[in-house]
């Protein structure tokens, strides 16, 4: 078998690395030999000696500034198109074409051959031209903001064979663009399929504290009130959260992508929030600017006592690896995570004092196996659509 991935792991997020894994370990289980090909903006970064997959340059520009006035790359007066070609190489050899995972589906930068969804648009395009089947594979789907962004996500929608869902919520959003229901499944987000024998004999860069707790934000925009004020109240609660504990504190990214801003790397808001804190808590913390891989990653969290997550896939993959977290619901894509880990005490709303909740350890195992068994259907339907 041989699929094509789109998505976001071209930008150094490692709940989108999870979540390839999890995807990788489940179809190589059943099919050895299958061929990952992945698309991606930078196909000579990390992602590709983290996993056995060749990468292929997608239809991005490098950067943001060199997009500016441009539409995709390869489309533009005087452009190399050879990655054109080897597009439409990969998606003539390929078997399905998937595209996942995450909330992909937003109305950002969009225009005529702009955004990511004109860009997934052009994909099913070529996809159908070609007659290969195209997977939406564990995705959220939110509504886009604009008319123009509605009818093209209808257009992904409606074009798609099936559509894997991360939770109820997107599958009702589907169910408002397309009359067909039945290509929409509801399947556990899939860095479920991940469990402690992936963090395995992993050596870590770093030293962790005896008794540490984690901690893991999201960034924002440091120039605006908003931003500085969620600064300056997150580094508060932490205080006051180190003056009750003797507990150690670590600073943990997930996200280390500064290639347009400072906002996607997680290392930037965990140095404002930690300049913050006296002189005396900063001494029980641990804050490190290295870059983990995913699996480096997992054995971090394997070696805390708990964590204090804004990131979905933080939460989630402190889950698998044994270590109870609570996830900070600032955004709707934190929130719908409790659909699936419906435990109400493991979720904090942004106004929320870090406190640790009572031990659900043996609650969360029975669910947490419940969702990986569910997660085996994932290699069930790209089988079948690609013996199609």
């Amino acid at each position: 078998m041989k699929l094509l991935i789109a998505g976001g792991y071209d930008t150094q997020n490692l709940g989108d690395y999870a979540s390839f894994l999890g995807l990788y370990k489940l179809i190589r289980s059943e099919k050895p030999n299958t061929e990952f090909k992945v698309l991606s903006r930078h196909p000579k970064d990390a992602f590709a000696q983290q996993f056995d997959v060749q990468t292929l340059l997608n239809l991005d520009h490098a950067s943001k500034a060199e997009s500016i006035g441009r539409i995709f790359n390869g489309f533009n007066e005087g452009d190399d198109t050879q990655h054109l070609a080897e597009i439409h190489q990969a998606i003539a050899n390929c078997d399905c074409l998937v595209i996942g995972n995450g909330r992909l589906f937003i109305d950002i930068s969009l225009g005529f051959m702009k955004g990511p969804l004109s860009y997934f648009g052009l994909l099913v395009m070529l996809a159908k031209l070609m007659n290969k089947p195209v997977v939406l594979s564990s995705v959220t789907l939110v509504h886009p903001a604009t008319d123009a962004g509605k009818e093209q996500f209808k257009f992904i929608l409606a074009n798609s064979d099936k559509i894997l869902v991360r939770e109820p919520f997107s599958s009702e959003v589907a169910k408002t663009y397309i009359n067909d229901h039945n290509k929409i499944e509801v399947l556990p987000d899939v860095a479920f399929a991940l469990d402690k024998k992936d963090s395995e004999n992993t050596v870590l860069p770093i030293t962790i504290p005896e008794s540490s707790i984690g901690v893991n934000f999201r960034g924002v925009d440091f120039t605006t009130n908003a931003g500085r004020q969620k600064i300056s109240s997150t580094a508060k609660k932490l205080s006051t959260f180190l003056e009750s504990t003797n507990i150690n504190l670590v600073f943990i990214h997930q996200g280390t992508y500064n290639v347009d801003t400072n906002i996607t790397d997680d290392r930037h808001i965990n140095r404002e929030i930690y300049q913050q804190l006296s002189d005396e808590h900063q001494s029980r913390c641990t804050i490190f600017d290295t870059k983990l891989t995913l699996k480096q990653t997992l054995a971090l969290y394997k070696q805390l006592d708990y964590l204090f997550t804004e990131r979905r896939h933080g939460f989630i993959l402190a889950l698998t690896q044994g270590i109870q977290a609570s996830l900070i619901c600032n955004e709707s894509n934190t929130r719908v995570v409790s659909e699936s880990i419906p435990i109400p005490e493991l979720y904090l709303d942004t106004q929320s004092e870090f406190a640790i909740p009572p031990d659900k350890t043996n609650e969360i195992a029975v669910i947490l196996e419940h969702l990986k068994t569910e997660t085996y259907t994932y290699t069930n339907i790209f089988s079948q659509l690609a013996a199609s």
